[in-house]
């Protein structure tokens, strides 16, 4: 029986998301002149977040290396799909980089169903197993949110190298995989799904881990979803530890391949082809946020409804 797919858990689901007809609602019961603020303020956010890659486009589309101050806004100035297509070419054709974008993405990928499998199985344990110290376990998984990885860099490269760790896949891939943001997401979450759903589920003979596979994991798609987009984004940018971790260039990941655009000693920052490489890195995250967006809110919301 899969109660994850049947009405209850779709009640549930439907109850709980968070509902666009609410947002609406909101807005219109604000009178004209705090609409006129609101509407005035989001455009400028919407301005000052969309300036940056508005140049990034424009810097793709150009020959030139240089950056100037007040930079060219104009979008009509020596700018060319030609010069685009020459970037683009340059770019991909330099060094390794088709192995270095893979290079990425295997990373990210491992990284992101590892950290996703660990934190859900962890969450759900938190939150619906009974054992002793359970409490001061989570409680000090929470404590490790509060340390900033530089804290723990030295030790991490001290145990990998003990470890004949270093400039390895596994190196940069197994440190990674345990999240204490991602346990306590999926932890909360779990505690928002009510307990009678998976009692029912242990009438039919279901154990634990039947329970969570078959029931509870698929009702915590949004907790999944913010899950995937954080792990994902923040693997996907992580420039500290490959750098520390990755002696070999055959293992670059792309935050690691910019620094090569700076020409040399960083005298001479080559711009266009930067940004081109900058744009090859935005698509993977667009593309897992696009396909995760309708969960996302969802689940960072519902994951602070219940302590």
């Amino acid at each position: 029986m899969m109660f994850g797919n049947d009405k209850r858990g779709k009640l549930f689901r439907k109850e709980k998301g968070v509902k666009k007809k609410d947002v609406y609602d909101m807005l219109l019961s604000i009178g004209p002149a705090k609409k006129v603020v609101i509407y005035f303020l989001s455009i400028l956010l919407v301005i000052i977040y969309m300036l940056p890659f508005y140049w990034m486009f424009l810097k793709m589309f150009r020959s030139s290396i240089f950056a100037h101050f007040p930079p060219d806004l104009n979008p009509f100035s020596l700018t060319s799909l030609g010069n685009f297509i020459v970037n683009f070419r340059d770019v991909i054709s330099f060094g390794s980089f088709p192995l270095w974008y893979f290079n990425s993405v295997f990373v990210a990928v491992l990284v992101v169903s590892g950290s996703v499998a660990v934190g859900s199985a962890a969450g759900y344990a938190f939150a619906r197993l009974h054992f002793k110290g359970r409490d001061l376990l989570f409680y000090a998984v929470l404590a490790t949110l509060m340390i900033p990885f530089p804290v723990i860099s030295i030790a991490s490269y001290i145990f990998m190298l003990d470890l004949g760790w270093i400039s390895t896949y596994q190196g940069l891939i197994l440190p990674e995989i345990v999240s204490g943001l991602n346990v306590f997401i999926f932890r909360q979450y779990f505690m928002t799904i009510p307990v009678d759903v998976e009692n029912a589920a242990k009438l039919d003979g279901l154990n634990p881990f039947q329970i969570f596979y078959r029931i509870s994991a698929p009702m915590a798609r949004p907790a999944f979803a913010a899950a995937t987009i954080y792990t994902f984004i923040g693997t996907w940018n992580n420039f500290l530890w490959p750098l520390m971790e990755v002696h070999s260039q055959n293992l670059f990941t792309l935050p690691l391949v910019l620094n090569f655009f700076k020409g040399v000693n960083g005298t001479q920052i080559y711009w266009n082809e930067m940004m081109t490489v900058v744009f090859l890195t935005l698509i993977p995250t667009l593309v897992i946020y696009i396909l995760f967006e309708r969960y996302f809110v969802e689940g960072f919301t519902l994951s602070g409804v219940k302590g």
